[in-house]
């Protein structure tokens, strides 16, 4: 069992304008290159949720996403602030599930779940490098 501090029922919220870096579409179209795409959202929530659980892990360990499930229900403008509401919905073992809400000035845009599992650093990279097809014995 690992030793944490992720309690079900732990929010936090993260707000930040959009930018047009945020725009983040290959599609040419006019109207697109004004809207927050749903690639920006699910990058701005995955670096929200690392931010989040950091510090309520000890050190040797790091949380990774495991699944999320997304919906993009609203446009959202370049130059709108948005926020980002994360909530622990459960903790079961290594396994945290996160409800995600995402909110501009006029409501809800973006609803979804998402599963981190905490796990070792080492180990983790270890198994990465065991997986690996590259000869790293150079």
């Amino acid at each position: 069992m690992i030793d944490h501090k992720i309690k079900e029922g732990l929010s936090k919220i993260f707000t930040r304008e959009v930018s047009s870096s945020d725009i983040g579409t290959s599609m040419s179209s006019d109207v697109l290159d004004f809207l927050i795409s749903t690639p920006t959202l699910i990058t701005i929530i995955v670096d929200s949720t690392h931010k989040f659980l950091e510090g309520l892990i000890p050190n040797e360990f790091v949380t990774v996403g495991r699944y999320i499930e997304l919906s993009h229900e609203k446009p959202t403008l370049v130059g709108e602030t948005i926020s980002l509401v994360l909530t622990v919905e459960k903790v079961d073992g290594d396994k945290v599930f996160l409800d995600i809400n995402i909110h501009d000035a006029n409501g809800l845009i973006c609803k979804g779940k998402y599963l981190r599992l905490i796990v070792n650093k080492e180990k983790l990279i270890a198994t990465a490098y065991a997986r690996s097809t590259q000869d790293f014995k150079k």
